[in-house]
């Protein structure tokens, strides 16, 4: 189990690394400034989405909670989207709204951390 943990981490830690190298690199190319740090919208869907995976490879070893991963998987993928919104509350809430390109690159790190949360997730259910 620890090696799985390990795995997982490493694979997030790349995935922060080259998406948000790769990212970045694209925006300063066009020209692009956003008006929030790219950086910390990274940082919090890895580490959370590490998390998640963490909590549901260790549930899957216990017995009691085995049959209900896939709900406790929604109910923590509802959860992460309320902290994202609490979290960054005034990127998301301030009184300009955000244009079209600031939206988007808010939503690539979601959809690239929750396509790896989810394999790997779909894997450890895939056991059971």
């Amino acid at each position: 189990m620890i090696k799985k943990i390990t795995a997982y981490l490493l694979s997030f830690i790349v995935l922060l690394g080259i998406a948000f190298s790769l990212h970045s690199y694209i925006l300063y190319s066009s020209e692009i400034e956003l008006k929030f740090s790219l950086l910390n919208i990274y940082v919090f869907h890895c580490v959370v989405s590490f998390l998640i995976s963490t909590v549901i490879v260790l549930l899957s070893n216990s017995e009691r909670w085995s049959a209900q991963l896939g709900f406790i998987y929604i109910f923590t993928l509802i959860n992460k989207f309320m902290f994202f919104g609490i979290t960054f509350k005034s990127i998301l809430f301030q009184t300009e709204k955000l244009t079209k390109i600031e939206s988007l690159n808010l939503l690539i790190p979601l959809f690239l951390f929750l396509f790896l949360e989810v394999y790997f997730i779909v894997k450890v259910l895939n056991k059971k």
